[in-house]
């Protein structure tokens, strides 16, 4: 459930009579949540590797200060074929401003921690810039530290644009590029780099609010590009459906 701290200003004013009076001033502070299921786990347009082929259920809880702070936890359920009890976790904080009243900016940290996986590897840090304008926004993360899906210096930009349709519908767009960095302990292990730059995927779907239940039904299709090693990827759909609160 989403919800307001409220606050209570009292003032006096001393004239011929005392008047007291309180004021109730709108809260410096709001939380949220949402909790969703997807027909699968595509993580920045990978088709091939895929995060859970089959269905994932994932969920997070937002902190938002007046003053443009944020903080905030999202989770994953994983499908990996030896390791079926993973979940992914992603804790995250930043600031939220604003230049004009149509152009925004987004600067924040991730830290990456995977849940019952043997190893450590896979878990790390990445930062997070970001420009807004109107119903337009682009994103640029940047990893910290070598880990098992990519090395330091890896850089994922991000494209989005949204568009208001008819009877609640939403018109949902994005497009995936990568810089790679081909230096790092897990290179030539993990994962072989063979390009610096390249269309990662790019994505168009639409999406439905449910009156006024919360619940957002959704449909995407992918278009695949290619990995860090150009191999291409496939093309996917994918459903979801979650409730914010």
């Amino acid at each position: 459930m989403k919800f307001k701290l409220k606050a209570l200003a009292l003032a006096a004013v001393a004239s011929a009579s005392t008047l007291t009076f309180a004021e109730e001033t709108a809260s410096e502070h709001s939380f949220s949540g949402n909790i969703g299921v997807l027909s699968s786990y595509v993580l920045r347009g990978n088709t091939l590797g895929l995060e859970n082929s089959g269905a994932t259920i994932n969920g997070g809880l937002d902190y938002n200060h007046a003053s443009g702070f944020y903080a905030g936890w999202w989770g994953s359920t994983l499908e990996y074929a030896d390791l079926p009890n993973a979940f992914e976790n992603d804790f995250y904080a930043g600031y939220n401003g604003s230049i004009n009243d149509d152009l925004g900016y987004t600067l924040g940290l991730t830290y990456y921690y995977y849940y019952d996986v043997e190893t450590s590897d896979l878990n790390g840090f990445e930062t997070m810039l970001g420009l807004t304008y109107k119903d337009f926004g682009v994103t640029a993360q940047t990893l910290l530290e070598d880990t098992g899906w990519g090395n330091a210096g890896d850089t994922y930009i991000k494209g989005t644009y949204s568009y208001a349709l008819p009877h609640d519908f939403s018109l949902d767009t994005a497009l995936g590029l990568y810089y790679y960095s081909d230096s790092g302990d897990f290179e030539g292990e993990a994962f072989t780099t063979t390009e610096d730059f390249g269309f990662r995927h790019f994505d168009i779907g639409v999406s439905k609010a449910i009156a006024d239940t919360g619940v957002t039904a959704s449909m995407n299709y992918i278009i695949g590009g290619k990995l860090r090693d150009d191999t291409s990827l496939k093309n996917k759909v994918v459903l979801g459906l979650s409730y914010s609160f």
